[in-house]
């Protein structure tokens, strides 16, 4: 009686916890078909009108544009620099290494305000004026420490007797580098790159500081537009950012398993 008692009661704080994360969402969804140009729930009216007014609406198009391509670039640029530095960490015997280790992952740990004012100074310090280059250089450093986090998770996994193996064997520093480290920590890349590119994408503390009135990221547009307007418009674009994401962890799970994936197995 008491194991039933204990298997009911941990389904129902998993069911509640389950209605907490998701209810948020699926208002945010239902809102979004409301005719009525002001967000209510539930909808007096239903119909597709702010859909297509989201799409028309050229700072939301825009943002999505920019937000994807910072975010895009950043996660490409980050990845071979944040595997680099987990290799480097994980191989090394240095006194300094949990100081560097700690030093990589600063960026998670210090709050985006202020790296997005620091960056802002130092980038006009050297008179750096273009907004795509300035969101850039800052996208990686927000994307660069969840690489190093997941492949240093990857890389502790990693039996040093196979390295040790390979080595008695003639492998190369090269070879074993190529054949048996970065293939077994793939996962644990593949899991970073997937975090920061989604935290680079919705990144507004840094973005904030470093974006100008031709160059706007998506959370910088809609934070705007709610400053004058509060139509189901936002609710929209919304509601298409979660399909989108949902089409892609489907993808991601046919194509990886997203539990394999995130345990770096």
């Amino acid at each position: 009686m008491t194991d039933m008692f204990q298997a009911w009661s941990f389904r129902v704080v998993v069911w509640a916890l389950y209605i907490f994360l998701l209810a948020p969402l699926v208002c945010i969804v239902i809102v979004s078909f409301n005719y009525e140009p002001i967000q209510s729930f539930p909808p007096s009216s239903w119909s597709f009108r702010w859909y297509g007014e989201a799409l028309r609406n050229t700072g939301f198009t825009h943002g999505t544009l920019v937000s994807t391509l910072v975010a895009l670039c950043a996660t490409l640029a980050a990845t071979p620099i944040g595997v680099l530095a987990a290799i480097g960490l994980w191989s090394s015997n240095s006194r300094w290494k949990p100081a560097l280790e700690a030093l990589f992952i600063a960026p998670i740990v210090v709050p985006g305000l202020v790296t997005g004012i620091s960056l802002l100074v130092a980038l006009a310090a050297i008179e750096m004026r273009l907004a795509p280059v300035r969101l850039f250089v800052g996208h990686v450093l927000i994307v660069m420490p969840y690489v190093i986090r997941t492949t240093l998770a990857s890389l502790a996994q990693i039996d040093p007797a196979l390295k040790e193996a390979a080595e008695t064997l003639g492998a190369s520093y090269r070879q074993v580098l190529l054949k048996i480290i970065l293939p077994l920590i793939r996962p644990g890349i593949v899991a970073g790159m997937i975090f920061g590119f989604i935290l680079s994408f919705d990144d507004v503390n840094v973005s904030l500081f470093l974006v100008d009135a031709r160059t706007t990221t998506l959370p910088i547009s809609v934070m705007s537009y709610l400053q004058y307007s509060f139509d189901p418009s936002v609710a929209a674009i919304s509601s298409l950012l979660i399909a989108a994401t949902f089409i892609i962890t489907i993808v991601l799970e046919r194509s990886f398993g997203l539990k394999r994936l995130f345990a770096g197995n």
